[in-house]
């Protein structure tokens, strides 16, 4: 929003007296992005230009409601002045949510022939906002809205976008709160009664594109580690990679910006309350990216909750993080989803139906384990042997259930399992996995295995399993004919002179 308004400005600022010198210096300021340096000059003086710009830089500062008040202080006797305040107020309403305020705002200036310019983009962004709104936006906007004008563009700009029932509705609101012809709205009616001609119009799958000229405000919440430390190349490639991003867009976007908005959260889980509040009430941010870790996630998630604000956690991956929230955005994939995507691949792809499952009880393999017994129940394949057990207290030896897998000694149910799924993780997974091959090989039998990403580097050259096939989970895996990525990756390299 903040380029909208840059033309009128240089139209209206032109024509001050000698005292718009100094006026003219902070203008150069404001223009240049300086908006506190700009301040200090605008607070001294009381030319409704100076508020005027007082307050365009408290809204380009997103303190909107500052900007509210400098834009307040000038009075309607200042002509075009007057107008871009007044514009300015309804940008500034609409960053604070205040829809109907915003709209009847514009709907003022959209017929304000006296300022022409200001009039067309009332008009452009007044367009925009009654086709962006969400119901629940909508239906708040029409309560408190003083123009029937505006409470009808809701309810046209609705039709198609909302579900037929919630169109009826709304429609019928505006019926009760008029007194105006009927005639004037008769198209609608005749649309809404209509059934069939309403579903072809309306497309659940549409969503509504948010009006030009937006500022998105991204807020990062990473931990700092010391240059010494393994850690540190993590969170700031991480940085790196999503600053790389936001400059992307902003070179390829006139009317649409992003900014970025950064905080360390350290490893502290005490962390996140001060965090969440801090990025939402005092940034006005509109994502979080972050944090890293599980636990700081979970602290930071039910913030995100409150202020329905999304959060993409890049690397966290428990899977207790994201239940039952609907703002948080898991990006790492958990082991109960890897469990669930393996259950599936065994009996949608390799046509498998019956399985056995073998982990160890309170890794990070167990609810992998679980989510795949799951799943493959709910596609109807048949789980045989389901071993979650405390491996640990066994050494480890796993062949009191590796038994059970060979049918000469399973003669009376003879199963003929198709493959084991062993989600093995963390420091003993070589173990588990070594143990696993070498019973198979004990018992003579060519089964499938279906394993977790600690897999990936199992080697069978050397084992007697001349049929035996390994497929394996991943949490990331490049696509080799992804251009994109290359692109990527030679950015960040001649941006940052490093390989990400």
């Amino acid at each position: 929003m903040k380029r909208l308004l840059f033309s009128f400005a240089l139209i209206i600022i032109f024509g001050t007296s000698v005292q718009g010198q100094s006026i003219e210096t902070g203008i150069e300021f404001y223009e240049e992005g300086n908006y506190e340096r700009a301040l200090r000059i605008f607070q001294n003086s009381d030319a409704p230009t100076a508020n005027l710009f007082a307050g365009k830089s408290y809204f380009a500062l997103n303190n909107f409601i500052k900007a509210k008040h400098y834009l307040n202080l000038v009075d309607s006797t200042s002509g075009d002045v007057f107008a871009e305040a007044k514009y300015t107020k309804a940008l500034a309403e609409f960053q604070l949510k205040n829809f109907a305020a915003s709209l009847d705002l514009l709907h003022e200036l959209k017929q304000d022939s006296k300022s022409p310019s200001v009039s067309r983009a009332a008009f452009s962004f007044y367009r925009d906002v009654v086709n962006y709104l969400t119901l629940d936006q909508r239906f708040t906007a029409f309560r408190s809205s003083n123009y029937d004008e505006v409470r009808l563009d809701l309810v046209e700009a609705g039709v198609g976008v909302l579900e037929l029932e919630s169109a009826k509705a709304l429609f019928n609101a505006y019926k009760k709160s008029t007194v105006s012809d009927t005639a004037d709205y008769a198209s609608i009616e005749t649309l809404l009664s209509d059934s069939a001609a309403y579903w072809q119009r309306y497309n659940p799958n549409r969503y509504t594109k948010a009006p030009s000229g937006l500022a998105y405000n991204i807020g990062v919440a990473l931990p700092e580690f010391n240059i010494e430390t393994s850690e540190f190349e993590i969170p700031q490639h991480l940085y790196f990679g999503i600053q790389l991003a936001v400059e992307k867009f902003n070179s390829e976007n006139s009317d649409v910006k992003s900014f970025i908005t950064y905080k360390n959260t350290e490893a502290k889980a005490s962390k996140a309350a001060n965090i969440a509040n801090e990025l939402v009430w005092n940034h006005d941010v509109d994502v979080i990216i972050g944090p890293l870790f599980s636990e700081v996630a979970k602290g930071m998630s039910a913030y995100a909750e409150n202020y329905e604000i999304p959060m993409l956690t890049p690397l966290a991956n428990s899977d207790s993080l994201n239940l039952d929230l609907n703002y948080t955005y898991q990006l790492n994939p958990t082991f109960a989803v890897q469990g669930k995507k393996m259950a599936r691949y065994a009996i949608q792809t390799l046509g498998y139906d019956t399985l056995a499952v073998i982990a160890e009880r309170g890794s990070l393999g167990e609810p992998s384990a679980l989510a795949f017994l799951d799943e493959a129940r709910v596609l109807g394949g048949e789980v045989v042997r389901y071993y979650v057990e405390d491996l640990e207290s066994d050494g480890y030896d796993i062949s009191k259930y590796m038994t059970n897998f060979d049918p000469e000694v399973d003669t009376v149910f003879n199963y003929g399992i198709d493959a084991v799924y062993a989600p093995f993780t963390g420091n003993i997974a070589e173990t588990l996995i070594s143990s696993l091959l070498t019973n198979l090989e004990a018992i003579d039998i060519d089964m499938t295995v279906l394993g977790s990403e600690e897999w990936e580097t199992v080697d069978l050259q050397n084992r007697n399993l001349p049929d035996t096939e390994i497929y394996y989970t991943k949490t990331f895996e490049r696509d080799p004919g992804n251009t994109d990525i290359e692109d990527f990756e030679s950015e960040f390299r001649i941006r940052f002179n490093m390989d990400p």
